[in-house]
């Protein structure tokens, strides 16, 4: 008896220990969903993302509500042709199955990199150079600009939308008065490693001083000169130039 008994709290503790227990409190929506995509998916080892089901203007994604396929590489396995987004609000990249009602959110500090829509994203966990949460890269050589994208909801009596936001909403309702508001900032890696915050186009091109005839003709010649020119082209165009 003493070892039957001991056989079965043997395998009680296996099964805690692979897992069992967490499935059996799975919903079964999001056990069907982890099912679909396989065990040894991504899918399986995420949670369901957050919903945000009140009325609001704006969205709480990234650029926008679609998913875009791409690449990405959770705790150290690499996934191709995945459907993804991120979530602005939480920090969060969002993978996705065609037909299934959600998302699940895959925290940045086991997100390292990923691509969407064939723009390069990376993730920085609590801790690391920059402030947890997911960055957009430009540039391929030494020197990289990294954007981070921050959203959080606001209410206001006024009907705001455009710079108040962040963006401009089409879909604007006036009737609604809470909103997503999108903040963004850029910081620059140098071929050191360290990140500086930078605030304007002058303060990216005092980085490089000893090019910055040449980087003003390319910037010319894209349109790039203005102050109310594509800020994200602007730092592409630089950093393309200084990695040649």
């Amino acid at each position: 008896m003493k070892k039957a008994l001991s056989l079965i709290g043997s395998v009680l503790a296996l099964l805690l220990a692979t897992g069992w227990q967490a499935r059996a409190q799975l919903s079964p929506e999001l056990q069907a969903f982890q099912d679909a995509a396989g065990e040894r998916s991504i899918l399986f080892r995420g949670k369901e993302s957050a919903r945000y089901s009140f009325p609001a203007n704006g969205h709480p994604y990234w650029i926008h509500p679609d998913f875009e396929r791409g690449d990405i590489t959770f705790e150290g396995n690499f996934y191709h042709d995945v459907l993804i987004n991120i979530d602005a609000v939480a920090q969060r990249a969002l993978v996705h199955l065609e037909g299934r009602p959600f998302a699940v959110a895959l925290a940045p500090a086991l997100t390292p990199s990923f691509t969407m829509g064939g723009r390069q994203f990376v993730g920085f966990g609590p801790g690391e150079a920059l402030g947890e949460g997911f960055y957009e890269v430009f540039g391929a050589g030494p020197e990289r600009v990294y954007k981070h994208v921050f959203k959080y909801v606001n209410s206001s009596v006024y009907n705001v939308n455009g710079e108040t936001i962040g963006y401009y909403d089409e879909n604007y309702r006036a009737d609604v008065a809470r909103h997503f508001v999108y903040r963004k900032s850029y910081w620059l890696r140098d071929a050191q490693g360290h990140f500086t915050r930078i605030k304007s186009r002058g303060a990216l091109l005092r980085h490089f001083p000893d090019r910055k005839k040449e980087i003003r003709q390319a910037l010319r010649a894209e349109g790039l000169t203005g102050g109310s020119s594509d800020f994200d082209a602007f730092c592409k165009t630089v950093l393309n130039l200084v990695s040649r």
